[in-house]
């Protein structure tokens, strides 16, 4: 599983955009099926900016205004920035100045959006296409799923868009209400510890994140075992914290047993010395094992098992995040070892470059590919040739759980 939270969630602007055009459907229809791309446990879905593109973007229901993270795109675009807008998220004192355009034409299969607003943040704040190894351009979120029920088919990779809530309703389908709370889904959510011990609260509903579950570190006291751990990647850098484990989360009528919880390090949930009111998070981890349907205007969220629903949760079995770089994004760096993991004892460091894994050269792996590998499962052997200053190194080690 892969360990990266892109903290989008936690983006708030110093001032208020006022909503200014909405998305449509280009024909008279029913409903249009647009396809996407589903990795690291987030559908990622393609747009086009004034008509030029596709862009893709990270379907994330943690943000309010359309997110471009590339601004080269905006010079090559022309797009009209009239201000500027402070913007923060998740990691202490973590703050850039946005650009904010407007006029901006949004669209994607059979959806249009016209007069727009987005918000251009400078270059490599977040850079999503060396978490995906493939190009991310930004998020987009509130402006889009307002509108319209969305179903997400994350088995078939599609996302369905309904003008008028006429979905089908199957006998598995679990309905739970949802709070939209400054244009973001909240749903109540029951955390049972294995000791027995429960803590019932309404967390985000979070399509942008890839962990599981994230709790506020009050609730850490729900896992039994913590180890440290890479929590993923905020606008001031890398976010650490704990990794657990509690006994089950039951959201409305369905049950998911023994999944892993990210608990950050308290510091990154303050901004300026003040702690941010924050319990946390469901994110694409426990999401994507459901067929998912929201819809914002009848506050109602659908959720079918789909074939994942019952698979074990695991941490990174190799205790290594990766990245992929380079104008081809082949070259593949270990951005983060764990501690007292099966990578870190076998000597691979942060910086690394793979060049060889189980046989197979770097020319013949994508990112996904490597994350597979590096997470096959428990008491697997890896051997790993990476460069370090120049020379080549051999690492052998077996994957293996820790929590």
């Amino acid at each position: 599983m892969i360990l990266y939270l892109l903290l989008t969630s936690g983006f708030a602007a110093s001032k208020s955009i006022a909503v200014e055009g909405e998305f449509s459907f280009a024909r008279e229809r029913r409903s249009v099926t647009i396809p996407i791309r589903v990795t690291n446990n987030l559908a990622v879905m393609p747009l086009y900016i004034n008509e030029s593109g596709p862009f893709y973007f990270i379907l994330d229901s943690g943000v309010n205004t359309t997110i471009l993270t590339e601004p080269v795109i905006a010079q090559i675009l022309g797009l009209n920035l009239r201000s500027t807008v402070l913007i923060y998220g998740l990691g202490g004192e973590g703050i850039v100045e946005a650009a904010l355009a407007t006029g901006v034409n949004i669209s994607t299969r059979g959806i249009i959006g016209k007069n727009m607003n987005l918000l251009v943040i400078p270059e490599d704040i977040l850079s999503f296409s060396e978490v995906f190894g493939f190009p991310v351009y930004g998020i987009i979120g509130h402006d889009f799923l307002r509108q319209f029920p969305v179903r997400i088919d994350y088995a078939n990779e599609t996302i369905r868009v309904f003008r008028e809530p006429t979905y089908r309703r199957r006998n598995r389908d679990i309905e739970v209400p949802i709070r939209i709370v400054n244009g973001k889904p909240y749903v109540e959510s029951t955390i049972v510890s294995e000791k027995g011990d429960s803590l019932t609260t309404n967390l985000l509903f979070d399509l942008g994140a890839s962990h599981p579950i994230y709790l506020n570190n009050d609730y850490i006291e729900l896992s039994e075992e913590v180890i440290d751990g890479f929590l993923g990647k905020g606008i001031s850098g890398n976010l650490l914290g704990r990794l657990g484990r509690v006994e089950k989360v039951i959201i409305g009528n369905t049950h998911i047993e023994n999944p892993v919880v990210s608990y950050p390090e308290r510091r990154f949930l303050e901004f300026h010395g003040q702690e941010i009111d924050w319990e946390g998070l469901i994110g694409g981890g426990i999401i994507r094992r459901y067929n998912v349907i929201l819809d914002y205007k009848s506050e109602k969220l659908i959720l079918r098992p789909g074939r994942d629903h019952n698979k074990p949760f695991n941490t990174s079995l190799s205790g290594l995040e990766v990245v992929a770089r380079g104008p081809d994004m082949r070259q593949f760096i270990v951005h983060y070892v764990r501690p007292g993991s099966a990578g870190y004892e076998a000597g691979v460091m942060t910086g690394d470059q793979i060049v060889r894994l189980n046989m197979l050269r770097y020319t013949q792996l994508t990112l996904d590919q490597i994350l597979d590998i590096l997470s096959s499962g428990e008491r697997k052997n890896i051997s790993m040739t990476v460069i370090r200053d120049g020379e080549l190194m051999h690492k052998d080690f077996r994957l293996r759980e820790d929590i």
